[in-house]
């Protein structure tokens, strides 16, 4: 099929007026043959071998797996333009690096391709650096590198980007614009078996079925479990800005997930915040999906547009593990810095498993933080109170939760109680800090993801200050969840860094699926 894209797409920039295939398997050769030139009005010819395709063109597609090379430097034409998109991950490589030394070399992304494109597998040969590359595609499009110049040797390594992505995105619902889904009439061989499209649920269907419980939180408990065990695929997140412009932003996307091994699903999620121009329209400043997949099968199994309300779940659920594990035994008194949503679904996820007797909160907003502890005490059924200050409610408590936007430093280590609990959580970009680094100095520091927390989390801050190195962090919580770390071993002050993690959002898309089936 992405021999099929490239041929197609490449027809509506160039004419070309013969062409050449070779697949190991002759009757997909012949059937790919037969179909381009039927739709493309020029001769396709099935090749015995790769050696007799690649003679015979002056531009050459490669989209294999990746396992091994498909060519040989002396099968090229000297003018020969190579595009290659079969290597997309760190264990492929189509092209002989010889090929690659000798080319001019174009990339999509140079940072992309040197760890997971064709030039990673010259670059490891010891025949090429990322200096030798000679531009980006978009740097010739742009008219700042020249593309050819002459007849020499082109390689173009395409290893797909995120700008594609966006921009077929935006191109897609123009062309959607005023298209009623599931009107169209069916495109796929009603004959032939396919995946069934995902359910979309609504924001008000999960919230309805979904709440914080035990269950819940031990989901979440059993991911960081199996986080530290090695059982969790999860990639470090990927953040994406939008620009403020007179059509669009400002705001951000977070992009998380993660696949727990002997789950049924995993899941993807994107967190769409900071859109505070909404506010003015009357609109929430942040949305966002879950997309919930098959693990048996692959399939996108559900789209759930829950509009950050999941991952406030699985946040406060982690807050609640962290309590658990960390926090004095008899603790007594929490507090809440900083007191919206991710304050509420702390609260409501910690009282699943530890009984507090005396709740605090601050927010500069008094109405709100007002509002904050009314409707805690009323829920939870113990007495929340509004603090004038945040070192009123420091002070106070056992166990401190923070939750603001991380613009500034929200406690100072002289209110804190010699044994409590921080739950940080309003680290999470590198533009964030709460907790000063003295704090972090003092503490023992116990992270969700410490690589993670390393670039976005507190930690990164403790780190850049030069109070502490990587080597400092006691454990990630999933150690301590598993025993092969101690947790809280007397009256120490204990410093718990969460920045969110994929295991979290996979966890919780596998447990909504079960409540909604």
């Amino acid at each position: 099929v992405i021999a099929e894209a490239m041929a197609r797409a490449t027809a509506t920039v160039h004419g070309f007026e013969e062409a050449f295939a070779f697949a190991r398997s002759p009757q997909k050769s012949s059937t790919f043959c037969k179909k381009m030139s039927k739709e493309l009005g020029y001769p396709f010819y099935a090749c015995a071998t790769a050696e007799d395709a690649v003679r015979n063109a002056d531009v050459v597609f490669t989209q294999t797996p990746g396992g091994e090379w498909v060519l040989e430097e002396e099968w090229l034409r000297p003018h020969a333009t190579i595009i290659a998109s079969g290597s997309d991950q760190p264990t492929k490589n189509e092209l002989p690096p010889s090929v690659m030394a000798k080319a001019k070399f174009v990339t999509d992304i140079t940072g992309q391709c040197s760890r997971v494109g064709e030039l990673r597998s010259a670059i490891e040969a010891g025949l090429m650096t990322a200096d030798d590359v000679h531009a980006e595609i978009g740097q010739i499009i742009n008219g700042e590198k020249p593309g050819r110049v002459g007849n020499e040797l082109i390689v173009c390594d395409l290893t797909g980007t995120g700008a594609q992505d966006a921009a077929i995105g935006s191109y897609v619902m123009k062309a959607l614009d005023g298209v009623v889904p599931g009107a169209m009439p069916p495109v796929f061989d009603a004959n032939k078996p396919r995946l069934p499209a995902p359910k979309l649920y609504d924001y008000d269907t999960i919230k309805s079925s979904v709440a914080p419980s035990l269950e819940l939180t031990e989901s979440v408990e059993d991911a960081f479990s199996q986080l530290a065990n090695g059982r969790v695929d999860v990639p470090l997140p990927m953040h994406i800005g939008i620009a403020e412009t007179p059509e669009a932003g400002p705001g951000d996307c977070h992009i998380k997930g993660g696949y727990i091994e002997g789950a049924p699903t995993w899941t993807v999620k994107l967190a769409n915040v900071s859109f505070y121009n909404n506010v003015k329209k009357g609109l929430p400043a942040g949305s966002g999906v879950f997309v919930v997949c098959d693990a048996t099968n692959g399939g996108p199994k559900a789209v759930l547009h829950e509009n950050r309300y999941l991952t406030d779940l699985r946040t406060g659920a982690a807050g609640a593990v962290a309590v658990k594990h960390l926090a004095i035994k008899d603790a007594k008194s929490v507090a809440f810095i900083g007191t919206g949503v991710i304050a509420e679904a702390m609260a409501r996820s910690s009282a699943t498993v530890h009984g507090f007797e005396q709740g605090y909160g601050y927010s500069r907003d008094m109405t709100k933080n007002s509002a904050f502890c009314d409707k805690m005490s009323a829920e939870l059924g113990y007495a929340f109170t509004p603090c004038s200050s945040a070192e009123e409610a420091v002070r106070n408590a056992d166990v401190v939760f923070t939750q603001t936007p991380g613009g500034e430093w929200v406690l100072d280590l002289k209110w804190l109680k010699p044994h409590a609990l921080i739950v940080a959580s309003g680290s999470d970009q590198p533009t964030k800090n709460e907790i000063p680094p003295a704090v972090m100095k003092k503490a023992r520091v116990v992270t969700d993801i410490t690589a993670q927390c390393l670039r976005v989390g507190e930690l990164r801050s403790a780190v850049e200050a030069g109070v502490m190195k990587e080597t400092d962090v006691h454990a990630q919580l999933g150690e301590v969840i598993n025993g092969t770390k101690k947790g809280r071993t007397g009256k120490e002050l204990i410093v718990c860094d969460l920045t969110g993690t994929g295991a979290q959002d996979a966890a919780i898309g596998s447990y909504v699926m079960k409540v909604l089936d």
